[in-house]
């Protein structure tokens, strides 16, 4: 019998929670829910778990999705795309109520309640959404990917060979935590914190300067962050490949600075170290391993 349902299990954060919750509990009691089933790894068909195809755009679709479901991992949709973002989620919460889904985990962000990021804003309504929808409900923020920090270094390149890196408005620093870590954390709490808003965060912060600093080092040349004004970052990247390159995302990738500047991510909570009993991987073994992985990296997330 079917006891969890994990969504996004293809997805960066999904596929490490997905990886350590088949080590705690029995294949036989979870599900995926996929947007295309055909498009289940290798591991998954091989784990023995139920494989269900579940749209978020298509609520029919979660309604079998979520089938039996006691406990739902609602991986948050990958988008900056506001109204979109809101809308897929509300349409899982809504689905959960109907198959009687017990208690819903969702995947939120690391940045403040107020929060003046863009990125942060779909994830604000959707918790809003969730409290009062009646479910039982754990919100996790999960901490800023280790993996992702070419997306807020200004979308560092290290083939282009640059000695600059840009960024609007301010420095500030980021708890940076690794994408495992995080998933074997949230695996792991999917037994508790009922109606409770919970912080997935790294154990220290690091600015973006002193990640200039590290890179500096371990590529053995020189690395500059510059702080310019939002018209000068825009320029700096418009026309480059994907939505990094489109003038609107730069726009409203611009306000995660100025959350920066606000301290918004300058938060460290001990709960996942707890909770994993170790010490978490440090940020400068992530940086070493994806210097040469940006590409995908930046694709991933600017979208």
């Amino acid at each position: 019998m079917v006891k969890y349902v994990v969504t996004g299990a293809t997805g960066g954060l999904g596929s490490q929670v997905f990886k350590y919750l088949v080590k705690l509990v029995p294949p036989s009691d979870i599900a995926v829910s996929l947007y295309n089933p055909a498009g289940a790894t290798e591991e998954l068909k091989r784990s023995g778990v139920e494989i269900r195809r579940g749209d978020y755009g298509d609520p029919a679709s979660l309604d079998q999705a979520f089938a039996g479901a006691e406990k739902l991992l609602l991986v948050s949709y990958p988008s900056i795309a506001h109204e979109l973002r809101v809308r897929h989620h509300k349409n899982a919460i809504e689905a959960a109520k109907r198959a009687g889904v017990k208690h819903l985990y969702y995947t939120s962000l690391a940045f403040a309640s107020d929060s003046v990021a863009e990125v942060m804003q779909a994830h604000l309504d959707t918790e809003k959404y969730l409290k009062e929808s009646g479910l039982t409900y754990t919100i996790l923020r999960e901490g800023i990917y280790s993996e992702s920090y070419p997306l807020y270094f200004g979308f560092y390149d290290p083939a282009e060979g640059k000695d600059e890196v840009i960024v609007p408005h301010a420095d500030g620093p980021i708890a940076w935590v690794g994408r495992e870590d995080l998933g074997e954390g949230t695996a792991k709490i999917m037994g508790g914190y009922e109606n409770e808003t919970r912080l997935l965060s790294g154990s220290r912060t690091i600015t973006l300067a002193e990640i200039a600093s590290k890179i500096s080092s371990f590529l053995g040349r020189g690395v500059r962050l510059v702080v310019a004004t939002e018209d000068e970052y825009v320029k700096a990247n418009v026309g480059k490949h994907g939505a990094r390159g489109e003038e609107e995302f730069l726009h409203k990738w611009a306000t995660t600075y100025k959350a920066l500047e606000r301290g918004e991510l300058d938060a460290v909570d001990p709960l996942l170290q707890q909770v994993l009993g170790r010490e978490l991987r440090p940020f400068e073994d992530t940086l070493k391993t994806t210097l040469g992985l940006h590409v995908s990296v930046m694709e991933q997330y600017a979208k």
